[in-house]
């Protein structure tokens, strides 16, 4: 398949939706930019209060991979009446794979040698669990979503949009500021509040949120490109609060930079819908003077987007492995909080982004890219004479699909 003979963004056609490949390029910057904040900077107590401050406003995109996994499944089948059985078999298959296959990978980096009868209850734990790496819960995540999609999706598609997404919001917000402030919560509800983080439940807003833009497509992005400044001020407004409520749970009520910075918290609710909202203006702002050759790079970021979320954290256990061993980690972390954030920021997250994602474009040409990259067939080639590059109708860009043999070019995550 090819990026550029794919028809642009058009709201309500089946066309290549470029703006959602900027939103994608963008969160995982953000998902390298926590992890790599977390496993170098919070080492210290001031280093972990200099980490919370990044890590209460980097938080928000837990919140846009929800978001963007039921987009996709809702734009994929807003028009259909999903047939379950198809449906889980195709989608299980490109996460299950590559869930097992990581699992075993970092269970092994790990270095769980001492026997075949430790690497293998380690590895099995680690299935059930989710615990081979700190960030495959998401993968877990997404199994509950494939689980319940189909009904998911035909109760939205039953609902009154405005009641639903407030009502949500609501729900969201009560269960974060439980989450966070609510220590003392009784037995079962303190289990359902205070271990949140691989449950579909904790981030219902997201998923509600992600179908119902799927399902108003047109009008959705019709809103965000005439309200850029409003846009724009709430994105303020909420990365305000959010350093506000860090500090006042530091200062005033005495949280760890831990706790205080934590995912589920109101302000991050907040800070997580202005992400969702300006990331995409900022795509349809990209897509708008995109040409062919930066079209088809977000294309081919977006194909490997999956694969780089997965790999990123074994690159970076490579890299403080050699730090450690050529003693760089001593002269660093002497180095001030903020002047380190900085480094990660400018420096590690870029190289890790890079490197992860050469490898994957390399892993994408191999029978290895199912399970490692959770991808099959063919990556995007470019191709100098690009199709349609403004937005088409959706009668053209179904006919243009056809006529070039393309299915629907939005991905998997």
């Amino acid at each position: 398949m090819t990026a550029t003979t794919v028809p642009t963004q058009t709201a309500a056609g089946r066309g290549h939706l470029y703006a959602v490949d900027v939103v994608r390029f963008l969160t995982v910057a953000g998902v390298i930019a926590v992890h790599s904040t977390s496993l170098t900077v919070g080492s210290t107590a001031r280093g972990k209060v200099a980490a919370g401050v990044l890590l209460t406003l980097a938080h928000v995109t837990r919140s846009v991979f929800l978001f963007l996994t039921a987009f996709v499944l809702g734009y994929r089948y807003r028009g259909e009446v999903v047939n379950k059985r198809s449906f889980w078999r195709r989608r299980y298959w490109l996460v299950a794979v590559p869930y097992v296959v990581w699992s075993l990978i970092y269970c092994l980096a790990d270095g769980h040698l001492t026997s075949p009868q430790a690497v293998l209850a380690r590895f099995v734990l680690d299935l059930f669990t989710g615990g081979a790496r700190f960030h495959l819960y998401f993968l877990l995540i997404t199994f509950q979503l494939y689980a319940v999609f189909p009904w998911v999706l035909a109760w939205v598609k039953r609902a009154n949009p405005w009641r639903l997404l407030i009502g949500s919001i609501v729900v969201q917000l009560l269960f974060t500021a439980g989450t966070h402030y609510w220590a003392g919560a009784p037995s079962v509800l303190g289990l359902v509040l205070h271990h949140p983080g691989s449950w579909l439940y904790s981030y219902q807003l997201y998923v509600i949120a992600g179908v119902l833009a799927a399902l108003h497509m047109d009008a959705v992005t019709e809103w965000v490109r005439s309200h850029g400044w409003l846009i724009a001020g709430f994105t303020v407004l909420s990365v305000a609060v959010g350093l506000a409520s860090y500090g006042l749970d530091l200062r005033v009520l005495g949280m760890s930079p831990v706790k205080a910075g934590e995912v589920f918290q109101p302000a991050v609710v907040l800070e997580g819908v202005a992400a969702i909202a300006a990331q995409y203006a900022v795509g349809l702002k990209v897509d708008r003077f995109a040409g062919a050759r930066l079209r088809w790079r977000l294309n081919t970021s977006s194909d490997v987007s999956f694969g780089v979320y997965l790999a990123h954290p074994l690159l970076l256990q490579g890299v403080l492995a050699v730090t450690a061993a050529v003693g760089l980690d001593g002269a660093l972390s002497g180095l001030s909080p903020a002047l380190q954030l900085a480094m990660v920021v400018v420096v590690l997250v870029p190289a890790v982004y890079a490197a992860t994602g050469a490898g994957m474009v390399l892993v994408r040409r191999t029978r290895l890219s199912l399970a490692l990259a959770g991808r099959k067939g063919r990556m995007p080639a470019f191709e100098e004479k690009a199709g349609p590059s403004r937005p088409v109708s959706d009668q053209a860009a179904a006919a243009s699909n056809q006529a070039a043999g393309l299915k629907p070019a939005v991905g998997s995550f």
